[in-house]
């Protein structure tokens, strides 16, 4: 019944107890239809030893119990169990238990077409959306539906729990217009003004030189407006940068598995910020956030600006998001864990980073999204961020605000002109998504943030040290230099 060489199956009526099925793990019972290798001391449910399923196949798919292992036609990779094995030796067909039951029509959120599940590869020269790794040449995998589009991906990418959202869609019609895909952000009102759907008043465009001034914060990113092109309301304090502006109403993005919608300030009013599922840090600013009710996924709108490649000023290869299913990413008792990666950014660890696929060079979503270029107070010059082989001999690695030593295996920010050089947290503070005026509410505190720019600092309650950073946390007239030590 099953290709079990060397060994023989018994009905299990010569058994005097009860078993569990090897293959599918629930309990064989005595009276149930099963057999049994006294050999191996292997129970199956006879069920369990066949599957017919022909979406994937046209004959029967039989258990294959063999210690060398095949590589299977849908996914071309092999798989270490034994058990995981069905095939058909009449077309010599062989295939995972898994990938038996593999989609015929997917929708990821990191490609804008359908996705289709094919048995044959037709070259082997192709990379894989995801994992970047080529395909296997004449083994399955998923293409897209578009013909010009040269698109393809690995089945067990592609199927994935953090890219795939689990549903088949084979046979469901292909909608002409997604359902809130379609809403733009801006409309505009004439040559010159625009209206945000943020914001009740129209916005006027504006540019601001590099060797300007500026104190706008834009509302959606709460970075300053340093250069470039911006919106600016006439009648109060409302910034935009022209980039998050023009962000879209509803957007699908490979971070996440599901649609996104952005959310400018009603879901985050219960505690007046929110901390950004990527990267990990709070805002004040806009968010997306996920559009299925169960999922509490969300993010700032510098991780939503993230698109692969990704491009950076500090390395000189493409960086692409590391998947779950890549090496990094270990397998103890049937439950997926994280192997943290060190950041060569800044040497922390996070659960969401970039890496190169030509060197070793990692890099988490914090630093990624820093800002590339900034002004500050204390140089005339914009200051760039940047790695110590980036600078020239004569720079001191030392911060001319903290004056402590840089590590030459951080980040930092410099001025070419002027060789003066700080530290990340130096230049944009410790929260630098969190704006000053704002009020926020914390272990059932309602806590106003405040600029820490006056003529002498604050000592915070909690741990009594002097407040060093941009901005502090005030209950009153009590400050905290953190929101740790708000508890």
């Amino acid at each position: 019944m099953a290709f079990h060489p060397k060994h023989f199956l018994d009905e299990y009526p010569f058994i005097i107890r009860d078993g569990v099925c090897d293959l599918c793990g629930n309990m064989v019972y005595i009276e149930s239809s099963a057999c049994y290798c006294p050999t191996c001391k292997s129970s199956f449910h006879k069920d369990c030893l066949t599957i017919t399923y022909p979406k994937i196949h046209e004959h029967t798919l039989t258990f294959i119990h063999r210690e060398n292992h095949f590589v299977c036609d849908a996914c071309g990779s092999i798989h270490p169990d034994m058990i995981n094995m069905f095939g058909c030796l009449q077309c010599n067909f062989f295939i995972h238990k898994k990938c038996i039951f593999l989609p015929k029509a997917i929708k990821l959120t990191r490609h804008p077409h359908r996705l289709s599940h094919t048995f044959c590869i037709s070259d082997g020269k192709q990379h894989c959306g995801v994992c970047h790794k080529i395909l296997n040449k004449c083994y399955g995998g998923y293409t897209c539906i578009n013909k010009v589009c040269k698109y393809v991906i690995h089945s067990n990418c592609a199927t994935d729990s953090q890219v795939w959202d689990g549903k088949d869609i084979e046979g469901e019609p292909e909608e002409l217009v997604k359902s809130g895909f379609d809403l733009a952000s801006l409309t505009e009102i004439n040559g010159r003004m625009m209206r945000h759907f943020s914001h009740d008043h129209d916005l006027m465009n504006l540019s601001v030189d590099v060797e300007g001034e500026s104190d706008q914060i834009c509302q959606a990113c709460i970075l300053p407006i340093d250069y470039g092109k911006l919106l600016a309301c006439k009648l109060c304090e409302f910034f935009l940068h022209d980039t998050c502006a023009h962000l879209p109403r509803k957007m699908e993005h490979l971070l996440h598995r599901h649609p996104l919608t952005l959310q400018v300030y009603d879901l985050n009013m219960e505690k007046g910020f929110f901390t950004c599922s990527t990267c990990n840090r709070d805002s004040c600013g806009f968010m997306y956030q996920c559009c299925q009710g169960d999922c509490v996924f969300q993010i700032d709108v510098r991780c939503a600006s993230l698109v692969e490649p990704f491009i950076h000023s500090v390395h000189p290869h493409p960086l692409f998001l590391r998947q779950r299913n890549d090496p990094l990413f270990l397998r103890q008792n049937n439950d997926l864990l994280f192997q943290r990666q060190n950041c060569d950014g800044c040497h922390g660890y996070s659960r969401s980073f970039v890496d190169c696929r030509t060197c070793y060079f990692v890099l988490d979503l914090t630093c990624l999204t820093l800002p590339k270029l900034i002004k500050h107070k204390y140089d005339l010059h914009p200051l760039t961020l940047g790695h110590h082989t980036m600078l020239q001999e004569e720079f001191h690695m030392i911060c001319d605000i903290c004056e402590k030593v840089i590590s030459k295996d951080k980040l930092l920010y410099s001025c070419h002109h002027c060789l003066f050089t700080l530290h990340v947290e130096c230049t944009i503070g410790k929260n630098p998504y969190l704006k000053s005026g704002h009020w926020i509410k914390k272990y059932g505190l309602e806590i106003n943030i405040s600029s820490n720019n006056g003529p002498s600092r604050p000592t915070c309650r909690t741990c009594q040290h002097v407040c060093q950073d941009k901005l502090v946390f005030k209950k009153q007239d009590v400050c905290f230099c953190s929101k740790e030590c708000i508890l």
